[in-house]
């Protein structure tokens, strides 16, 4: 896993119990370490993905399956396009889950600026 994502694993792991990565891709570190750290975790993306260990679904956040989200605490991606960041909001809100995107960009609108370690990355709080 990147150094500047182990961070983000432990404020994530002592924070939340269930999770969802948007966008896995082929990089399911962060995922798998939260799951090695109890996190019951899964990803999606709009591709099928198959990482050992990790249950990926395919879903396209543009327009998500809502159901698959129900009970998650969390919802997070790493460097996602500027443009979902809306769509990731908008889902986060209605399923009640709190957001961290750890991005690419310097600022999203919305989101706090949270820091852990040598990780920042950029949180929406939703109750």
């Amino acid at each position: 896993m990147r150094n500047s994502c182990k961070g983000l694993v432990e404020y994530i792991a002592g924070a939340y119990g269930r999770a969802a990565e948007i966008g896995i891709g082929h990089f399911p570190d962060v995922a798998l370490a939260l799951a090695d750290r109890g996190v019951r975790i899964f990803a999606t993306d709009i591709k099928p993905f198959l990482h050992d260990g990790l249950k990926v679904v395919v879903d396209d956040i543009t327009q998500p399956n809502p159901s698959l989200y129900a009970g998650v605490h969390l919802i997070y991606a790493l460097r996602p396009p500027l443009e979902l960041v809306p769509y990731m909001v908008r889902l986060s809100k209605a399923v009640s889950a709190d957001l961290i995107v750890k991005s690419l960009a310097s600022e999203y609108p919305g989101g706090q600026l949270t820091g852990r370690g040598n990780t920042t990355f950029f949180l929406w709080n939703n109750p």
